[in-house]
């Protein structure tokens, strides 16, 4: 009989989880290595499988990176007699003290490295050092004492140390029998480490530390600048709950004076904090040069993201002894906060915000206005690709319009679109971010005709309406981006007539931006705020603009504005904001700043006035109170538009760096009066229409299957729901081949009863389960990513409880290896609290199998079943997404399987460009529904909360054709397909005495012969 393993304890779980944070850390290094750093590279040697990460990964962990790199060289470069330690605490497969020992030889004199994480992992680094001649050489000659002594590598330059970072007394032990930390200066190094640790024992290590006289201690991780319900912050603090390794640092030291005070109540003599942002505008870190150096190694444009992703990380630098003297990075100003202006309530305007949940996902794209109740959103990029098409939206009561046909207008983001009275302007773009484009195409009833290029390519930019005179209108652009470090500082017109002429600049020529914006507050006034310089820097400025004619030549005139400052703060340094015109005055919505906004802070109103102490006009700023029905937008990436005293918000969203991507699937309507008239008001109620087909009405099952919804991308649809009102509805959803939701059918009572510790009362707490036990939450079948684990039902429960990544399938109580799972079999105690409802006759006459799935964070990998079924959702809602049989070519399934690698709910950039064509489904399954999953549609599920419990249902619907003998799982293929793959053999091997190019030549003929066959029968 087998012996088995006891169950691992929750701290070794932790552990583990912990370590393999690790391995997706050192992948995103080893793709920031291969770009931005030159040879030799490091990272190699414990990357098996290189991956490129996006641009915005890759920036990010670049700054990470640097900012490590450039505390070790002011340790290093700090003038000392004594000698020098450099522990890594939690280094996992870092290899700085390689990359340090190789670069710059002569300053490492006098300095041992020191790595320091979990025994399990150093044995495994140590291996490859040992075995990699390129790290061997590097630390010169080396001893492996045995396992048992803690130190798994020692040389005179490096040392490697196995032990918890909680076992403070163990690891002093090994220092103190190791080096003579008493005549030495130390540098303690801890990277995204000690923030996993239980926060007593963080604090016990960082206080240890502070013992030693000379010693600087720099701390990396994740903070909180805002509140913890901003958008970023809950992607990314949920991310590493998922992942088992939840932030514990972040809820006791959320602000960066937290963790001052942190380091100072622990003992050190000086601790000085800064976010990673401040770290990327501080030259004596990142210099401006070096900036833009950056540019030149990989086309970037994701800034908003960036500039999320670097606040809500901070560097910390303290200090005991002599070292603080030349402390390496300077403390920051710490700005006061907004609260000052909540005490203004006779200045404070109130907006009522709606949120309609009908809006697709979309951001980088353009409003536009089709009559003042429709309007559009052009553009921008999807959940998969940049799209073309525009979404339409109505208010009730209005008659509903087809949009303009967009054929003959690419794909793009990053562009405007300016209403002015000949029609709307649509002005640049991209595609990519190297990729300009500088077409323009003007909308008069109804219809895109093209108008004359851009003198350059722009995307960025920022546009207005203007009027030079009664009958001379035009759009006024200024700024943007060509690519890279192409930045312009170009103001340009347009004019019906004559199409586009530079415009020039007198007294002030202000400098090239991109991100900026503008609006007109008169025919030939307006103001401009904020923007990115090429080398990154937001700029906190303010422009009032006047734009004349003098001898037919367009010139504009510029001042400076005077921004009044209720505190330190600087309210309109963004980027990526949106400024537009209502009736209270301009409205600055959104946007990113230096300094994270806080959610009454995201929408603010100017108006100009006296200054007490100033005779020259002065702006003042106020915040805009908003509601909002579901979560708080992120307002990074949306548009906006007026009508009458409403301004709408639409699209927008963000990749919170690798922790998912954040979107407003909602319309935001505000109504911009004042307090006292605020509660007459009613606003505008937007109906979402897409850009080809009208919203789906529910009155017959046929009507139902053909329309979509709109909640989603344009190329995503998301699957129509209905109630299911006979068996006869079911044979037509049979013929028709598509997905569609049952709503509200009879399940029986586990609906109401199931839940994990009902389910343990009457299955039995003991009985023992095979699960699947994940790595990371997106399974995947082709890489075995998982373990198959066999435990008792209320072990498996509890480890789902807490957030534990496992998944049960299950398998035929009697032969699971022979025959498929029967529910009503194997669950006989739960027998009688499911059923499946009277229209679903058909499936029950005819079923093949039927499981019960229980699922903790974990995704199903993307698959399809040759058999159709019918999966009753009873706990919990589960997100699916579904792809055609005709996609499968694109989903990268290989020959002889039915399932892919793809992650579909977080692609990365090469899966991208496999969904790029595909043609997505989308359901969101609550407790009761049922979706019924046509046979060969690919699919993959994602639990949307902490536990889910579903009953799936397989069977036949042909009455011939399934491979004969033993289908335990329904997903055999179908017969004549296995046959035909051994005949494929057959004919190749009837080849092979042809020379090489002949072969190739009469194969490629023979599946043209069979791509042919395809279509016939496809249509």
């Amino acid at each position: 009989m087998a012996v088995r393993n006891p169950p691992k304890s929750k701290k070794t779980r932790h552990d583990d989880s912990v370590m393999t944070t690790n391995n997706s850390s050192i992948v995103s290094k080893r793709s920031v290595e291969r770009i931005y750093y030159q040879e030799p590279h490091f990272y190699r040697y414990f990357v098996k499988k290189p991956l490129r990460r996006s641009p915005l990964i890759n920036r990010g962990y670049w700054l990470r990176m640097h900012a490590i790199d450039q505390i070790v060289r002011q340790f290093l470069e700090y003038p000392s007699e004594k000698h020098k330690l450099v522990l890594n605490l939690g280094c996992g497969y870092d290899p700085l003290p390689f990359q340090w020992l190789s670069k710059d030889p002569s300053l490492c004199q006098g300095c041992r490295f020191i790595d320091v994480d979990f025994p399990k992992l150093m044995a495994k680094k140590s291996d490859v050092v040992v075995n990699t001649s390129q790290l061997r050489d590097l630390v010169g000659p080396c001893e492996r004492p045995p396992d048992y002594s803690g130190v798994f590598l020692r040389s005179e330059v490096y040392l490697a140390l196995g032990c918890d970072l909680g076992n403070i007394t163990r690891l002093e032990e090994l220092l103190a029998r190791e080096v003579d930390t008493s005549n030495s200066l130390m540098l303690c190094t801890a990277e995204v480490s000690v923030t996993y640790m239980d926060t007593e024992a963080a604090d016990a290590l960082i206080h240890w530390a502070a013992q030693y006289n000379d010693i600087r201690f720099c701390l990396l991780e994740q903070y909180l600048p805002g509140s913890a319900r901003h958008p970023f912050a809950q992607k990314m603090v949920q991310h590493f709950n998922n992942l088992q390794t939840p932030l514990k640092s972040i809820h006791v030291y959320p602000q960066l004076a937290d963790q001052e005070r942190r380091f100072l109540k622990s003992g050190w003599s000086a601790a000085v904090a800064k976010s990673l942002w401040d770290i990327w505008n501080d030259p004596t870190m990142v210099s401006i040069d070096h900036r833009l150096a950056l540019n030149d190694m990989e086309p970037f444009d994701e800034w908003e993201e960036f500039v999320l992703f670097a606040s809500h990380y901070l560097l910390l630098v303290a200090d005991q002894g002599p070292l603080m003297q030349g402390s390496s990075i300077s403390r920051p100003l710490r700005k006061q906060s907004f609260d000052i202006l909540d005490n203004l309530a006779k200045n404070t305007l109130m907006a009522h915000s709606e949120a309609i949940p009908e809006s697709n996902m979309r951001r980088f794209g353009a409003a536009i206005t089709f009559s003042p109740h429709t309007i559009g959103y052009h553009g921008g990029l999807g959940p998969q690709s940049r799209v073309s098409s525009t979404d339409v939206y109505v208010l009730p009561g209005a008659e509903p319009q087809d949009p303009p046909d967009v054929a003959g207008i690419g794909p793009r983001m990053c562009h405007t679109i300016t209403a002015c009275d000949h029609g709307s302007l649509l002005v640049g773009g991209r595609t990519s971010p190297d990729h300009a484009l500088r077409d323009c195409w003007m909308l008069r009833e109804a219809r895109w005709e093209r108008v004359e290029d851009l003198p350059r390519p722009l995307y960025r930019h920022c546009a207005t309406q203007v009027t030079l005179g009664t009958e001379n209108h035009g759009v006024l652009v200024y700024g943007g981006k060509a690519k890279g470090n192409d930045v312009s500082d170009q103001w340009l017109l347009w004019r019906a007539s004559i199409g586009w002429e530079q415009v020039l600049a007198n007294d002030y020529k202000i400098g090239s931006r991109f991100g900026a914006t503008m609006t007109s507050i008169g025919n030939r006034n307006g103001i401009l705020l904020g923007g990115m310089t090429a080398d990154g820097t937001i700029l906190e400025e303010f422009w009032e603009w006047t734009l004349n004619y003098s001898k037919s030549t367009p010139i504009i005139g510029l001042s400076k504005g005077k921004i009044s400052r209720q505190g330190l703060r600087n309210p309109i340094g963004r980027i990526g904001a949106c400024l537009t015109m209502s009736h209270t005055g301009p409205l600055l919505i959104g946007g990113v700043s230096p300094d994270i906004l806080a959610k009454r802070h995201d929408i603010v109103c100017l108006s100009k006035g006296k200054s007490e102490d100033e005779p020259t006009s002065e702006w003042q700023w106020t915040p805009v109170k908003s509601r909002t029905s579901g979560q708080r937008p992120l307002l990074v990436g949306h548009s906006t538009f007026t009508s009458h005293q409403f301004v709408t918000i639409v699209g927008g969203g963000a990749v919170c760096f690798s922790f998912g991507t954040y979107w407003n699937t909602e319309i935001i309507t505000l109504s911009t009066s004042n307090v006292q008239g605020f509660s007459a008001m009613k606003p505008n109620r937007w109906k979402g229409e897409n850009s080809s087909h009208k919203q789906p009405v529910n009155n017959s099952i046929n009507e139902c299957i053909s329309a979509q919804h709109f909640q989603m991308h344009n190329n995503t649809v998301a699957i129509a729901k209905t109630h299911l009102k006979s068996s006869k509805d079911f044979e037509e959803v049979l013929n028709q081949r598509l997905p569609i939701v049952f709503t509200a059918p009879n399940l029986g009572r586990c609906t109401r009863e199931w839940t994990l510790d009902t389910l343990k009362a009457k299955i039995g707490r003991d009985r023992v389960v095979v699960v699947h036990e994940a790595s990371n939450t997106q399974m995947d079948f082709q890489t075995k990513n998982f373990a198959y684990s066999k435990k008792n039902l209320h072990v498996f429960f509890d480890e789902v409880a807490q957030g534990s990544r496992q998944y049960l399938r299950s398998l035929a109580f009697e032969k699971p290896a022979e025959q498929p799972a029967n529910f009503w079999a194997d669950y006989p105690d739960l027998a009688s609290d499911f059923v499946l409802p009277p229209e679903l006759e058909m499936v029950s006459q005819n079923t093949h199998s039927s499981v019960l799935r229980i699922s903790g964070p974990v995704n199903m990998w993307l698959h399809y079943d040759v058999m159709a079924n019918v999966l009753c959702q009873i706990r919990g809602t589960k997100r699916l997404i579904l792809y055609p049989p005709s996609d499968v070519s694109l989903l990268s399934i290989p020959p002889g399987t039915s399932s892919s690698s793809i992650n579909c709910f977080d692609p990365n950039s090469t899966e991208k460009l496999a969904l790029a064509s595909a043609h997505p489904y989308e359901a969101l399954l609550e407790p009761g529904d049922i979706l019924f999953i046509p046979p060969l549609w690919l699919h993959a599920a994602s639990p949307m909360d902490k536990v889910s419990i579903s009953v799936n249902v397989f069977f036949r619907d042909l009455e011939t054709g399934y491979a004969p003998g033993r289908d335990v799982y329904g997903n055999r293929d179908v017969q004549a397909y296995e046959k035909g793959r051994k005949d494929i053999e057959k004919i190749t091997k009837s080849f092979h005495k042809l020379p090489g190019d002949m072969v190739k030549f009469y194969l490629e003929r023979l599946a043209d012969e069979l791509k042919e066959k395809a279509l016939h029968y496809g249509s």
